[in-house]
């Protein structure tokens, strides 16, 4: 199908949105009723960082195609590349990955918009004329262009998400019950006990499972090739949201992808992928030993019925009922053991293909993308600038800190010499030979012959 791209220069655009000032000029250059029968795609072509904005008309009628050309050609405005670089010929748009904006019907109406700026500026476009067509209505898309549109996400998640643990449980007791209270009559009550135990965990395994096969058609639907065109063309703002509803997030693996696109580097992203396929092993094996608890409540009930039919109604009456009621609490257990171990399986082997494309396609896909959205916070030169700064400051404060430590104690030191230098003062050297007596001279003994 014909194919024409207008190009537009980001840098021009204004610091704001550049895709509402973009489809802003085109409604205002072509009218919505020059549109009409059109397809219209957007993104970012080329490489490089300066990428110029693309708006991809496309549509059955070479002279529609034509009629816009020559608009854009003569145009002024301001935001559109210069006249030598503004269009994009078919073969050049093939190479690149566009995402769909909208479609223009054949009647003058947008549909398959999923974008609430886009639809303001169609709305305001309608200002400068009515939609009135001269010519018949166009024929549909022929089947082949059906493949370039995207499939818009549901609105509402698949009946089987929708059921709470709460109503789930709610229903198969219910239903076991009523099973119970009709086989009372024929099988008698412990049998019936037996039954009805049985039932509802049957019950919740089937709901368990059904929910297992709405999760796994979600992991290749239509959503999910929306959002891996929508990363391809880098428009995170959009992609984070489309997957915000409540059909998306029942899928696990949109679910994960919507947590990622929060995050502003690959580490968080991981950790956040992480963390929800922990959460998903969690409620699967709760869901799983819900069923196996039932198993053991199905033999503890024939256990237990046995008892009391040999307390009340004696030993003759449970060795009649032993039988029926040990094959039944037998078979029961197998059957709701095995049950459990198959929904476990199949649980473990849906998150493996999860985190396996997750692995392989996702992570390196938002690799690519969410740091393209969080550059406008710098680099790590200057992460590494500011740290110096701080550094430098840091270690200015502990100089300043460190001297009038230092000086203060001298000051200390000096005011103890002050104190004490009055008290080494009056120990002089006369002093001390008064506080010590001198040894008494002994009298000379006086010879015999004196």
């Amino acid at each position: 199908m014909p194919q024409l791209g207008i190009l537009f220069d980001s840098q021009k655009l204004g610091s704001g949105f550049y895709g509402y000032t973009a489809f802003r000029i085109l409604f205002t250059v072509a009218p919505p009723r020059e549109l009409a029968g059109c397809t219209l795609y957007h993104g970012e072509i080329g490489d490089g960082r300066a990428r110029p904005y693309c708006i991809a008309v496309e549509t059955e009628s070479s002279a529609v195609l034509g009629k816009i050309r020559h608009m854009f050609a003569s145009s002024m405005a301001r935001g559109l590349m210069p006249a030598a670089e503004r269009f994009v010929d078919e073969m050049a748009l093939q190479e690149e990955v566009l995402a769909m904006a909208a479609r223009i019907t054949s009647a003058g109406e947008m549909v398959d918009c999923h974008s609430r700026w886009l639809q303001e500026a169609w709305q305001r476009g309608q200002s400068y004329g009515s939609v009135t067509l001269s010519e018949p209505s166009r024929p549909a898309a022929r089947p082949s262009a059906e493949v370039r549109l995207p499939l818009r996400v549901p609105d509402k998640a698949p009946p089987a998400v929708r059921i709470s643990p709460a109503g789930r449980k709610a229903f198969a007791l219910l239903l076991a019950f009523s099973t119970a209270g009709a086989l009372v009559p024929w099988l008698g009550w412990g049998l019936a006990a037996c039954a009805m135990v049985f039932v509802a965990g049957v019950v919740q395994g089937f709901a368990i499972r059904w929910r297992m096969w709405a999760e796994e058609g979600t992991l290749e639907s239509d959503a999910v090739q929306e959002t891996r065109r929508l990363l391809t063309a880098k428009a995170v703002g959009e992609t984070s949201e489309r997957l915000g509803g409540e059909a998306a997030q029942a899928s696990p693996l949109l679910r994960r992808i919507h947590a990622t696109l929060k995050t502003g580097d690959m580490a968080g992203a991981c950790l956040l992928a992480e963390q929800h396929e922990q959460a998903d092993r969690h409620s699967l094996r709760a869901d799983v030993h819900e069923i196996r608890m039932h198993a053991w409540g199905v033999a503890a009930v024939a256990v237990c019925s046995l008892s009391a039919m040999a307390v009340f109604q004696g030993a003759r009456s449970m060795n009649i009922e032993m039988p029926r009621l040990a094959l039944a609490g037998l078979m029961g257990f197998v059957l709701l053991q095995w049950m459990a171990s198959l929904l476990l399986v199949n649980g473990e082997r849906m998150l493996g293909v999860i985190r396996r494309e997750m692995g392989s396609q996702w992570l390196p896909l938002l690799s690519t993308a969410v740091p393209a959205q969080k550059a406008q916070f710098g680099g790590i030169e200057r992460a590494l600038s500011e740290l110096t700064q701080e550094f430098q400051a840091m270690r200015g404060v502990l100089e300043r800190r460190r001297d009038g430590e230092f000086v203060e104690t001298m000051a200390e030191l000096r005011r103890t010499i002050d104190q004490l230098t009055p008290v080494l003062a009056g120990f002089r050297e006369p002093f001390v030979l008064q506080a010590v007596p001198a040894p008494v001279a002994r009298p000379k003994v006086m010879g015999a012959t004196a």
